[in-house]
């Protein structure tokens, strides 16, 4: 089974349905699932003129829905994206309607961070699982991975600290997911 990397944000439910809002990707998606690998038989299958069929995979490699292999030269999917995808849906939206934290997200981002300690408690929730327990983590790391979160990460790595989800060594210097 094909997995997107683990080191990067997966893309958002929103993000998948906005990749294949277009019937070219919808296309080219189709004929990936039904067993085409390379962008002529993309093409071929999808009824595509072969520009097109190069650009509507492209989107969908730029989304983590498909990988190109540069030394193969072919396209496969990425089983896990959706599943992965609906799965950040639910922690950060809740199953039941939602729980306030989803507003707090862009493309996999945190546009703030709650005021409401509950729904902070949420958002900090799911930033919390780009960190491996027992894992020690040099604070330029720490830095790093709430960067990729959020662009204010001073104040990100404080609550997650404020809220005991990382403890910080005495000297400062080592993080760890508590």
């Amino acid at each position: 089974m094909n997995t997107p990397p683990a080191d990067t944000h997966q893309p958002s439910c929103r993000d998948l349905v906005g990749a294949l809002a277009q019937n070219d990707r919808r296309a080219a998606y189709a004929a990936l699932a039904l067993g085409a690998t390379t962008a002529a038989e993309v093409a071929e299958q999808a009824g595509l003129r072969p520009s097109a069929a190069a650009m509507a995979l492209q989107k969908l490699v730029e989304v983590d829905i498909a990988r190109y292999d540069h030394g193969e030269r072919t396209y496969t999917l990425l089983d896990e994206t959706f599943r992965l995808a609906v799965r950040a849906e639910v922690r950060v939206a809740g199953r039941a309607g939602g729980d306030g934290a989803g507003s707090y997200f862009r493309r996999g981002r945190l546009t703030s961070i709650p005021g409401d300690r509950d729904v902070r408690s949420r958002v900090l929730d799911v930033v919390k699982d780009s960190f491996e327990p027992g894992t020690p983590y040099p604070e330029a790391k720490i830095n790093a991975i709430c960067g990729e979160w959020f662009d204010d990460w001073v104040t990100l790595r404080r609550a997650l600290v404020d809220e005991g989800i990382l403890r910080r060594s005495e000297s400062g210097a080592i993080y760890e997911r508590a």
